[in-house]
């Protein structure tokens, strides 16, 4: 029963219900329970969706740089490096 409990704790994120990763499911040498492992992969799959779309949103550097590469060129790159950084943190 205390681990049906578990199941009902929903993240409210936006208004969607999302089942939240419990990285104590299933506890060791417990009876497999579908509905607790179903939202242990719910959460797992909705965290990389999460990353996925994230990543999609960043938009390409479309630069050449040049040889030998200007600061301007550095800067660029280095701007991307933190927005990625950023969008994966």
């Amino acid at each position: 029963m205390k681990q049906l409990r578990k199941l009902t704790r929903w993240n409210t994120n936006q208004g969607l219900l999302t089942p939240i990763l419990d990285p104590s499911l299933p506890a060791d040498n417990s009876p497999l329970v579908s509905g607790e492992l179903r939202g242990q992969f719910q959460a797992i799959q909705n965290n990389f969706d999460d990353i996925r779309a994230r990543l999609i949103a960043l938009t390409p550097l479309g630069q050449t740089v040049s040889n030998p590469p200007t600061q301007a060129d550095v800067r660029a790159l280095a701007d991307k490096l933190d927005e990625l950084t950023n969008t994966l943190s």
